[in-house]
């Protein structure tokens, strides 16, 4: 790999990237020392690590100029930076290396990811490899492109096929990617014995409206029924807003075929895109990245050297065919971990940042809030049995939000993680809302309106 645009990027990084206040940048989600973050990438549990791979350009808030950024983890919490993975610096790839995933093959860290070529007005795209011995330093491919327009269906555009993801089933090695045809969104499946050699192996899915123009990011993993997930990342077009979905079902793997047997939507709030999932001590971990489309520039226009979060890791499970979700918070003993009881004449108090689980929950007619010095509000309201209500009123922006329970209970376990620039809610571990927020001030207050009480822990990270 040609060293000249990864060592630049490692040098601005490092000369840019100085210590400094600022109130707005998360404390437990993750954000890039500096510069623009989006889609998490090659996500993975190698030599004792987690490690997170992320589109980024770390030379602007905004989108441009893609790099593949790294950082790892032992708790998903706390992360520690790496050097820049990957740099746009091959013929296959000099327009940036586009979203991919991460395996492990023979004690080697194998990368795949998408280059992503403009010449003259026309876009490629194909799909490239890069291995390390160590998980830090990568080499590519003299072999690259491994995956190119050769090996695809007739009339899938090879300007929209991108963003594979790795797995290993029956001895073999797969990658799903997301491609379109005729304007319409389709998930492609290729095969390897090596990783290095592929051969198409069958369309996934396609034929489906929720697929949307493109669906890019797909992630198909075995669920712990026994049967498979297959999440894809929507463009809709027309103006409307983006959707990621949790397709369930099975596949015959003699046909290639996804037979579907239920799909929703995996997060109801407006700021949730491009997850991706991985293994982690048996557990299905999905981390996405969280964004908000309407103030994309807010940051950079406000003087911040960041853009761009990730939301929270959480846990994924089938049970019977349902999906449950929660956040990750796999942590030692909390020493600030406090029970807590509010009432009308209560409220609690704390300082930007906090996480509140109760397990009791809002009953129909409750309501928690959480204000500040400054004006900006956030009301939580539960209004009946399968029915919460968001509200936002923030400096920045207004946003109202249903959140939809599909099977009640009449109470629900309820978990709210407020961040410096976000906000995400898990109602009963089934339906998640997630979105990024700007206010004026930190939170202060958290406050409860009711017939009764509302009981909750609550802890800092």
């Amino acid at each position: 790999m040609t060293e000249t645009k990864l060592r630049q990027a490692n040098d601005f990084i490092q000369k840019q990237a100085v210590k400094q206040t600022d109130w707005r940048k998360p404390a437990y989600h993750f954000s890039a020392p500096i510069g623009w973050l989006n889609d998490p990438n090659g996500l993975i549990f190698f030599q004792n690590k987690c490690h997170l791979f992320y589109q980024y350009n770390p030379y602007s808030t905004q989108w441009d100029d893609m790099h593949w950024g790294h950082a790892v983890s032992d708790d998903l919490i706390h992360w520690e930076n790496l050097p820049v993975a990957l740099a746009p610096d091959q013929d296959y790839d000099k327009s940036g290396v586009f979203s991919g995933s991460a395996i492990e093959k023979d004690g080697r860290l194998y990368l795949m990811y998408t280059g992503h070529v403009v010449k003259h007005g026309v876009v490629t795209e194909t799909q490239n490899v890069a291995y390390s011995d160590g998980g830090v330093h990568f080499q590519k491919y003299a072999g690259n492109p491994v995956i190119d327009a050769r090996l695809l269906p007739t009339g899938s555009l090879t300007s929209d096929f991108r963003d594979p993801k790795l797995f290993a089933y029956n001895d073999r090695y797969y990658a799903v990617v997301a491609s379109a045809k005729d304007g319409h969104g389709q998930i492609l499946l290729f095969q390897s014995d090596d990783l290095l050699h592929w051969r198409f192996t069958s369309t996934l899915l396609a034929g489906r409206p929720e697929l949307g123009i493109m669906a890019e990011c797909p992630d198909l993993f075995q669920t712990s029924d026994g049967h498979w997930g297959l999440v894809f990342s929507a463009i809709v077009g027309d103006g409307q807003p983006n959707v990621v979905h949790l397709a369930l079902g099975d596949i015959n793997w003699q046909t290639g075929a996804f037979e579907l047997a239920k799909i929703s939507v995996l997060d109801q709030g407006s700021d949730f895109y491009a997850p991706q999932s991985f293994a982690y001590h048996g557990k299905r971990i999905l981390i996405p990245w969280l964004r908000n489309d309407r103030l994309l520039d807010f940051l950079g226009e406000q003087g911040h050297t960041w853009n761009g979060q990730m939301g929270i890791p959480r846990q994924l499970s089938i049970v019977n065919g349902s999906l449950y979700q929660e956040p990750f918070l796999d942590m030692p003993t909390r020493l600030d971990d406090q029970s807590f009881v509010i009432d009308n004449k209560k409220l609690i108090t704390f300082s930007g940042r906090i996480v509140v689980i109760s397990d009791s929950g809002l009953l129909s007619g409750d309501e928690l809030a959480f204000d500040n010095d400054s004006g900006d509000l956030i009301r939580l309201s539960r209004k009946s049995l399968t029915q919460y209500e968001l509200n936002l009123h923030l400096d920045t922006f207004d946003h109202h939000q249903e959140i939809t329970i599909e099977e009640p209970t009449r109470i629900q376990k309820l978990d709210i993680l407020i961040d410096n620039s976000s906000i995400e809610i898990f109602i009963n571990q089934q339906v998640a809302a997630s979105f990024v927020i700007y206010p004026k001030g930190v939170f202060r207050r958290m406050s409860y309106q009711g017939s009764s009480c509302f009981i909750g822990r609550k802890f800092y990270l």
